[in-house]
């Protein structure tokens, strides 16, 4: 099958072959409207128009490549890599419609490949869930110019912004409709800062609340359950507790866009908000309108 072309597309757009490439290669200064450009997008999606990013790289000195890293360990709890992949197709799909490539790699501690991913020219980077220790190691791979940025992590750097759920908006609902004794169980993050900022959003003492990082430890939850009304943080961990039948009544805070995994008798508060809308608003911005910044860097999104 013949790959399709900007000619192509502009014969089916009925425009310029220049003003298809102006769109796909996002070059600024042009006076083109938007129904334009989102025809233009459109259609190269509907042909499976794909760029040559040599050519882009050369006329914007953009290569149209985003990185996201994904920091794991070699044994992830199931709800941790649900919740993760959920995001990362979504965030995908929204990049891939606004012209971009993404290019995925899981990072951890010790060597890594970061090197070679370093030297794919990325236009901007976004890391996902990385520990404060780790950030800097990982962000000095990249020039100067490349924006970064993390994704439920918190760094103490405004040079970085930063994108995560208003937890603490959120658990104030739900545990307002909670009643006493009350326990909060949450998925465990690699990043310090967000787990901390999880557990005193919530007002509870540290009594009260569990992180869970692995089955082993959910077992174990669940074997010396204290009862009782309990929030859960992560739809995918909060299906296996409302299974095992041992806290009543039971609320959920989805962060994996699957709310549907939860019967009738799980009460759900979902966020109004998305993170994959929120990181290709805030990647535009850095890539192409940075003047527009404010001088909040931390984006939580209800």
């Amino acid at each position: 099958m013949r790959k399709a072309t900007m000619k192509d597309i502009a014969a089916k757009a009925n425009v310029s072959v220049a003003t298809v490439s102006y769109v796909l290669n996002r070059v600024q200064g042009q006076s083109i409207p938007p129904k334009t450009q989102a025809l233009i997008r459109e259609i190269a999606e509907e042909l499976h128009y794909v760029p040559n990013l040599a050519a882009r790289s050369l006329g914007s000195r953009r290569t149209g490549l985003i990185g996201l890293l994904v920091y794991g360990l070699p044994a992830e709890p199931f709800w941790k890599q649900q919740s993760q992949s959920s995001f990362i197709r979504s965030l995908e799909r929204l990049l891939t419609a606004g012209g971009y490539h993404v290019l995925l790699m899981t990072i951890g501690p010790g060597p890594g490949l970061l090197d070679i991913v370093a030297l794919r020219k990325l236009d901007a980077v976004l890391v996902i869930d990385v520990p404060e220790d780790a950030f800097y190691p990982v962000s000095r791979h990249f020039v100067e110019g490349v924006p970064l940025i993390t994704i439920d992590s918190f760094i103490e750097d405004r040079l970085f912004h930063q994108i995560a759920y208003d937890y603490g908006a959120v658990l104030k609902e739900a545990l307002g409709d909670a009643g006493e004794d009350l326990c909060l169980i949450t998925e465990s993050f690699h990043n310090g800062e967000l787990n901390r900022y999880i557990a005193d959003s919530s007002g509870l003492p540290a009594s009260r609340i569990y992180r869970i990082g692995s089955s082993e430890e959910l077992d174990h939850l669940l074997e010396n359950a204290p009862g009782g009304p309990a929030v859960v943080i992560n739809e995918f961990l909060a299906s296996r507790i409302a299974a095992a039948g041992v806290f009543s009544p039971l609320m959920a805070i989805p962060t994996g866009d699957c709310p549907e995994l939860l019967g009738p008798n799980v009460r759900v508060y979902p966020f109004q908000g998305s993170k994959a809308q929120e990181a290709c608003r805030l990647l535009e911005i850095l890539l192409h309108h940075p003047e527009q910044l404010g001088d909040n860097n931390r984006h939580c999104i209800r």
